[in-house]
């Protein structure tokens, strides 16, 4: 047997540990991966695995076929739209998974935090997205795994598994509530405006359903997500123009009218904890460390080296944009923009008949309209994984868990007050675990030596400090929005 056709675990009695089947949701899934998942192995075998087993896990079957990016390829001119797996089409799609509606909440984050204490969030958020993006890829490096779940259910067993797979489909389903809070305050002014304000069609829930079932439904239940990939660049595109208009009409409001009268250049104690609401905020706003081994993988001639380049360029593009658009519209707005009329939405703080907004508005929904599949497609499919990876494909089920999936997300979305709530709560939970956490507790597993070594101090000061301003966070957006 060759080295390339070698089984990724033992043989278990002469058989196999895969045995032939009819294909299913599970069989789709692996041969699109083009390796077989630690998930969908017999755990019997598993746990007597150690990382120098796993050397074999590296290419499960014919790299060349499974990732087509590694090979060497011919150089070209240079070209506008940056080829698949090159630095800056990486660089690209770590800005695409890192921007997002998130940027709406930056100026209210700065508003109840301060300028500084909400700068020096936004930096150490930046630095720490860095170191843990550099420790998924030294737990990936030790054990030649390549997904976050792989990582969790080798580390901590297939309960953990479940609970990171939960976090992440939790996660993913608050993007979409967002993304539908989000819509419902950029089109129900403009239905106020062109039906009046008692009118039954203008009413925010309405607009919202007909949008939702109209446009978002019929996108989410494509079974291809990759009819939608150009959503992507669209949408960093729309975050980077959105970013520029603001700017452009808060320097102008500072032209005419001056600074605000009410900020606070440190920490804004006016509201006692409130200035901790910032945090969470500012964690989901970083959340892109379920991505890296999907951009990683893709990556040519992949290797750490050429990874850091990625992470850091991306990084510092994602924190430029935020301080860019939270710091000169709170100059502009001061602590109006925690005012519960605005949402914790910069856009509702400019007038309607601003066209310049206006076009940003559009960008916006559409944008948010084309992405919201986005997000449906790894909830759906990770339902499937957990209760249906043994069943055949069906219509009827697509369907019927679809149509959930997005209704339950539509109901939440309009008693949802303000989207500042929705990325408070997932910022503080979801993203605190998966993207703070799960990095540093790998490391604490895998690398050698005693707890307090020199390669396990930060993993701790990171754990540690995740989980306690997870929580914090968390429990002052609670308390705050609905005990106040």
């Amino acid at each position: 047997m060759s080295k390339q056709s070698e089984p990724l675990l033992p043989m278990s009695q002469g058989s196999p540990l895969l045995q032939p089947r009819t294909p299913n949701t599970r069989d789709s899934y692996v041969s699109k991966l083009g390796y077989v998942p630690l998930a969908f192995q017999r755990m019997m075998d598993f746990v007597s695995l150690t990382p120098r087993k796993l050397d074999r896990a590296k290419t499960h079957g014919n790299e060349d076929q499974a990732f087509p990016h590694h090979q060497p390829q011919e150089i070209s001119s240079p070209s506008l739209i940056p080829s698949p797996g090159s630095i800056r089409g990486s660089i690209f799609n770590l800005c695409g998974a890192t921007l997002g509606a998130g940027a709406l909440s930056l100026p209210y984050a700065v508003a109840v935090s301060g300028v500084g204490f909400a700068v020096g969030q936004l930096i150490v958020a930046a630095l720490l997205t860095v170191y843990t993006i550099r420790l998924l890829i030294r737990a990936g490096d030790i054990t030649k795994l390549k997904s976050y779940e792989d990582l969790a259910l080798y580390c901590f067993g297939k309960k953990v598994e479940i609970f990171v797979e939960l976090n992440i489909l939790v996660f993913c389903f608050g993007i979409s509530v967002a993304y539908l809070v989000t819509l419902g305050d950029i089109i129900s002014p403009l239905g106020a405006l062109l039906l009046g304000d008692d009118s039954f069609w203008a009413q925010r829930w309405v607009l919202m359903t007909l949008f939702c079932v109209t446009i978002m439904l019929p996108l989410s239940l494509l079974k291809d997500v990759s009819s939608l990939q150009f959503s992507s660049m669209l949408g960093v595109f729309s975050i980077i123009f959105l970013v520029l208009a603001v700017a452009a009409r808060s320097i102008m409001t500072i032209n005419e009218n001056g600074l605000a009268t009410d900020l606070h250049w440190g920490i804004n104690l006016s509201n006692g904890p409130n200035f901790m609401l910032s945090v969470p905020i500012v964690m989901f706003a970083f959340t892109c460390q379920v991505n890296v081994f999907s951009i990683y993988t893709e990556l040519q001639r992949p290797c750490i080296r050429r990874m850091n380049k990625v992470v850091d360029r991306a990084t510092t593009v994602s924190v430029t944009i935020y301080l860019v658009i939270g710091v000169i519209a709170y100059l502009a707005f001061g602590g109006s923009l925690a005012d519960p009329a605005h949402k914790g939405n910069i856009l509702l703080s400019f007038a309607l008949n601003d066209t310049l907004i206006a076009i940003s508005r559009a960008a916006l929904t559409f944008t948010v309209a084309v992405a919201f599949p986005l997000n449906i497609f790894p909830c759906r499919f990770s339902l499937d994984m957990m209760f249906f990876a043994s069943a055949k494909d069906s219509m009827v089920r697509h369907v019927i868990v679809t149509c959930s999936l997005v209704f339950a997300a539509l109901i939440l979305a309009i008693f949802c007050p303000s989207i500042n709530v929705v990325f408070g709560i997932i910022g503080g939970t979801c993203s605190a675990v998966v993207c703070f956490c799960f990095p540093a507790a790998f490391i604490l597993k895998l690398e050698p030596g005693p707890l307090l070594s020199s390669a396990k101090i930060g993993p701790i000061i990171l754990l540690v400090g995740a989980i306690i301003m997870g929580a914090f966070g968390t429990g002052v957006t609670i308390w705050s929005n609905f005990y106040q």
